[in-house]
């Protein structure tokens, strides 16, 4: 990775400021902010385990719930965020946050021991 770029244990950890029950939900400006944050993650991640899913030694379980963890981070960033209330935009953005939290666990598991 560049400097540029968070490791994944990172962008865990933003990804849980969404996630944390008893947290404010942030400011619109902030909101947007994280949002976007989460979007620039999932587009990191994504090419990470791509490249960890050729080099993978075995077809196994890891393997596998990478794959589909792929297929559904590019899923979630077709999603276009919603113009409506606070609530949906929250929503959207642990959807985000969500899905930042797997693709850093599928990519755990591809680097795990083999």
């Amino acid at each position: 990775m560049s400097d540029t770029m968070l490791t994944p244990a990172a962008m865990r950890t933003d990804a849980e400021q969404l996630l944390t029950p008893d947290a404010d939900a942030p400011a619109d400006d902030g909101l947007s902010e994280l949002t976007l944050r989460m979007r620039g993650h999932i587009m990191q991640l994504i090419p990470a385990l791509e490249d960890g899913i050729v080099v993978h030694p075995r077809n196994d379980d890891a393997l596998a719930e990478a794959i589909a963890g792929v297929a559904r981070a590019h899923r979630r960033l077709a999603v276009e965020a919603p113009n409506g209330s606070l609530t949906q935009a929250v929503a959207h953005a642990q959807g985000l946050a969500r899905t930042v939290v797997a693709l850093t666990e599928h990519l755990a598991a591809l680097e795990g021991p083999r």
